[in-house]
């Protein structure tokens, strides 16, 4: 798993915590929405911008979903209905994530106190791992703050690199 990968988990964490969204969810916004189109699109064969039937045939996913997605049973589904579609799994994957998010950090949390202790990071390794870089006040704690501010520094950019 890469770093960014397990760190932007421990970011959930905090996350969870605060009831926050993740660093730069409007940065995050743009290239799913293309690529969804780009994706309908790819499925949209006769281009008449909707997926029939048989269109959704040629994708495992788009044919067992289709019956969910097609929210108007018109046997179509546009480009509305796969958008709306998927943004109310990714708001459903969202919320399970912090709920499990948050469990864990209620577990690494022994003494409920808000923060970790490097001790209780210890059982969030890439958190022990980075405590005294995310320990920014030196107080021997890392808050959800702390674990947001070191993700957010140390997040890829677009092309890759770090920002």
């Amino acid at each position: 798993m890469s770093k960014y990968l397990t760190m932007l988990l421990a970011l959930g964490v905090s996350s969870a915590v605060l009831g926050a969204e993740p660093p730069a969810k409007a940065e995050r916004g743009a290239k799913p929405r293309m690529e969804a189109r780009q994706h309908f699109q790819r499925l949209d064969q006769d281009g008449n911008g909707a997926i029939s039937r048989e269109e959704a045939k040629t994708h495992p996913r788009m044919e067992k979903g289709f019956e969910a997605m097609d929210a108007n049973q018109d046997g179509q589904v546009t480009e509305a209905e796969y958008r709306d579609y998927a943004k109310a799994r990714m708001e459903q994957h969202r919320e399970k994530a912090k709920t499990e998010m948050k469990a864990r950090w209620d577990k690494a949390d022994a003494n409920n106190d808000g923060a970790l202790s490097r001790e209780e990071a210890k059982s969030t390794p890439p958190i022990a791992k980075h405590f005294d870089e995310m320990d920014t006040d030196k107080n021997g704690q890392v808050s959800p703050q702390e674990i947001a501010g070191y993700m957010k520094a140390h997040r890829p950019r677009e092309g890759g690199g770090r920002s």
